[in-house]
């Protein structure tokens, strides 16, 4: 067991070094300390320059959290060395909490933690997991043999979805409750299909997305990630969509693989296609016709095109928060290269989001529960 603390010492050290440099701060190196203690999660010693972090945390909580307790102590530092320990968790320890990009709910002392941990991960509000029932129901009609009542049923679904989500962000908030939620499939990889479902994800759910890497303790191993940033019932969502595609895609190139003996490298080139045809059905569906709101208003495609880029703008506030230096996000490209592609994209256009919510994926480590 020590081994495995001394390597978890060795990230933070890493971590330590990664955010003050991300967040532009010259902080000394502390002594990392793995402490034993179960309600003392984190812990900075002016004294004795160390920063301790608790054993249960590492290995109770995704590697996120512990992320936001480290930040929470390196802002203690922050006060020790720049402010000399001028207040506890007074003014100038949430100046440091700014400066360090803690997210609000962890700049509360440690007594606080198990009710901030659980405001952190938050549950959905009613009308959202309300919402979100009818569109489950809907989803499981889009299983019907009948063509005509599935695509009915779905787009009924999309219909739910894009008021409930209009209707939130409508709303004048200065501080809309936005949250990110980190999707590891414990690859060293990013594949071209993951960055191309994140395109749709992007343009049609409500929520940004970028690629990270994140470390997962018990394998003491750093792997890459997606991470999704958004409202809670759009992370939801965007979650299950996001398994479903891919799901869906290795399914259909099996498939296709097996029957046309297809090679290795068309696989990019059917994944582009399959993903093209998927956006194919949600621009269709998108630019139908415009949203009633409430009994009384329809908005044109044109206002709700400019609610999504607000609301893309409130994510965006978010990523800053968590990557201050990123500058662009990519998604997979899309391009017409074979016969591969064109077989692709003639199955995404017959695809439809028609399973179950509850059946979302396997490989997320996130920051929403149920």
């Amino acid at each position: 067991m020590k081994n495995i603390e001394i390597r978890w010492a060795a990230q933070l050290i890493m971590e330590h070094r990664d955010i003050s440099w991300r967040y532009r701060v010259n902080l000394s190196t502390p002594i990392i300390n793995i402490s034993s203690g179960k309600k003392t999660v984190g812990l900075w010693s002016d004294q004795h320059k160390t920063l301790s972090i608790s054993s249960h945390l590492i290995k109770n909580e995704i590697w996120d959290i512990v992320l936001e307790v480290l930040k929470h102590e390196m802002a203690h530092q922050y006060v020790s060395e720049y402010y000399n320990n001028a207040d506890r968790h007074g003014k100038y320890f949430k100046k440091a909490c700014k400066k360090l990009g803690v997210h609000p709910v962890f700049v509360a002392g440690s007594k606080d933690y198990n009710k901030n941990l659980e405001a952190f991960k938050g549950e959905l509000p009613a009308g959202a997991q309300k919402m979100l029932k009818k569109v489950e129901k809907l989803m499981a009609l889009g299983q019907s043999s009948s063509e005509a009542e599935a695509k009915s049923a779905l787009r009924k679904a999309n219909y739910l979805l894009n008021k409930y989500n209009l209707q939130q962000i409508n709303i004048e908030n200065n501080n809309p409750d936005i949250k990110y939620l980190t999707i590891c499939h414990k690859k060293k990889r990013i594949e071209s299909i993951q960055r191309a479902v994140l395109s749709i994800l992007r343009n049609y759910y409500y929520v940004n997305c970028l690629t990270s890497h994140t470390y997962h303790a018990q394998d003491d191993t750093v792997y890459k990630s997606v991470v999704l940033v958004g409202r809670k019932e759009a992370l939801k969502v965007a979650e299950y969509i996001y398994h479903f595609l891919l799901d869906t895609g290795q399914t259909l190139w099996q498939n296709f693989k097996k029957k046309k003996r297809a090679q290795r490298g068309e696989k990019i080139s059917f994944d582009m296609g399959f993903i093209a045809g998927v956006e194919h059905n949600h621009k269709t569906v998108f630019e139908d016709s415009g949203l009633q709101i409430n009994k009384n208003s329809i908005l044109p495609v044109k206002t709700i095109k400019a609610l999504m880029e607000k609301n893309q703008r409130e994510n965006q506030t978010e990523i800053s928060r968590l990557f201050p230096k990123l500058k662009t996000i990519r998604y997979g490209r899309h391009q017409a290269s074979s016969g591969a592609f064109k077989e692709g994209f003639r199955n995404g256009k017959k695809t439809h989001i028609n399973k179950s919510m509850t059946h979302q994926g396997r490989g997320a480590i996130g920051l929403l529960i149920k």
